[in-house]
């Protein structure tokens, strides 16, 4: 994941501190952090097929404090700087807690991670961790020597009937629909239609798009509300809308979204535990407000998603184990999928106290992304996606962080913050933007 699409992933987390937090206060954090999940390094496993193998990490990087205040319309930018190559988990230096003072008073604080780390949800578990007075910080299993040598094997045995689980059913789908038992036939991803692409695009030039919008959250929950849905459903009618504004598809067309669901468990050491479900939603015109269809749909999916796992059933789309069997140098070769999502729509929820909170300091909005550091427009291309956002709740504001990966319909940060605007005004919602 770090390395084998040949840009890395990294999450990343930004509190918006109104007050100062000190830097003392930050060091002991990071120190907790040190001791906890995020603390793991990568090692090469000994059997063939066998995953790569966690153990503990013993290093860390130390705390980045800005010496310097920045201005509050330079937080995007001094975030960005924080997604840095030597966040890597080979090294055991897989995270890095940083922090920059504002001018206005306050503090930024960023938390980043390579994805291979630690998913949204591992992030949070390390954090709130690591800054509980009464939790103590869990760190990951260690094994070497004989026990190392079981766990690969056992891994190993795992791995390959997984993927002949994965060619069984892939035959299997493969058939005729009336051949199969009981089995409905797929149902193909529909092509949203798309805008002529905007001139004069420099290719060379283009970086991912990214903006952070916050919305008061009780205007947010009224409206959701208001227009029979939820907090997730009206998230995901604002992206359908700012990517139809875009051109990414026209009114009647529908658009896939991939939304992740998390089953981690309160005990839970793995640093990835996410699972896609994936939903269309129609492209309406802007007259049309209701949510109430989105919100049926994406309750039927994940009901169906809970039948599926409590029936062990594997996910769909090409095998995970398959790919992680291969070596990093082959799978960057490798096109990566056109799967028909539109993108994807992360909702983190409502985000506990002890995460947004401090050393006594509460955050005003907390935004979390993921994202690939470096990636240029050719690559954004190959995805053929449009829009990858994440949703954050606290008790003041819901944080909206969106990234755009269509190079010739959002060619730069304006061009985004002007459609995402926009979507939120069609549900009469005032942006704030970072």
């Amino acid at each position: 994941m770090h390395h084998g699409i040949g840009y890395p992933v990294y999450n990343q987390f930004l509190w918006w501190f109104d007050e100062s937090v000190q830097r003392a206060d930050l060091e002991k954090l990071r120190g907790n952090l040190s001791d906890g999940l995020l603390a793991r390094r990568v090692v090469a496993s000994t059997v063939p097929t066998a995953r790569d193998r966690w153990v503990p990490s013993t290093v860390s990087h130390s705390l980045d404090f800005h010496p310097h205040v920045i201005e509050p319309t330079d937080v995007l930018a001094w975030a960005d700087d924080r997604l840095d190559r030597d966040i890597d988990p080979e090294t055991g230096l897989g995270w890095r807690l940083a922090a920059a003072p504002l001018a206005n008073g306050g503090t930024v604080l960023s938390l980043v991670a390579s994805h291979m780390v630690a998913d949204g949800g591992a992030l949070i578990a390390a954090f709130v961790a690591a800054n509980s007075a009464s939790e103590q910080p869990r760190s990951i299993p260690g094994a070497d020597g004989i026990a190392a040598l079981g766990s690969d094997l056992r891994d190993a045995v795992e791995q390959v009937r997984s993927v002949a689980g994965w060619l069984v059913n892939t035959a299997a789908s493969a058939l005729p629909s009336s051949a199969r038992s009981g089995e409905d036939a797929a149902v193909p991803p529909s092509q949203p239609t798309r805008s002529q692409p905007t001139a004069g695009v420099v290719d060379e030039d283009w970086v991912s798009p990214h903006a952070v919008v916050e919305v008061d959250a009780t205007a947010w929950r009224a409206t959701a509300e208001r227009w029979g849905g939820t907090s997730n459903s009206l998230f995901i009618a604002v992206l359908t809308a700012a990517s139809g504004q875009a051109g990414r598809a026209s009114i009647a067309d529908s658009l896939q979204w991939s939304l992740p669901v998390s089953d981690r468990t309160a005990d839970d050491t793995r640093s990835n535990a996410t699972k896609i479900v994936k939903i269309e939603v129609p492209v309406t015109d802007a007259g049309d407000r209701d949510l109430s269809t989105i919100r049926k749909t994406s309750k039927a999916a994940f009901t169906a998603f809970a039948a599926r796992q409590a029936a062990g059933l594997p996910p769909a789309g090409i095998s995970q184990a398959l790919v992680q069997m291969l070596p990093d140098a082959v799978v960057a070769r490798v096109p990566q999928p056109r799967d028909g999502a539109e993108g994807l729509a992360s909702n983190l929820g409502v985000l506990p106290e002890v995460f947004t909170t401090v050393a006594g300091v509460r955050a005003r909005a907390v935004s979390g992304r993921a994202t690939f550091a470096g990636a240029d427009a050719a690559f954004a291309r190959s995805l053929d996606g449009g829009l990858t956002a994440w949703l954050c709740e606290t008790d003041e504001s819901i944080t909206l962080t969106v990234h755009a990966m269509d190079p010739d319909r959002f060619v730069d940060d304006r061009a985004l913050r002007d459609h995402v605007a926009g979507a939120l005004g069609r549900w009469e919602l005032t942006a704030r933007f970072w």
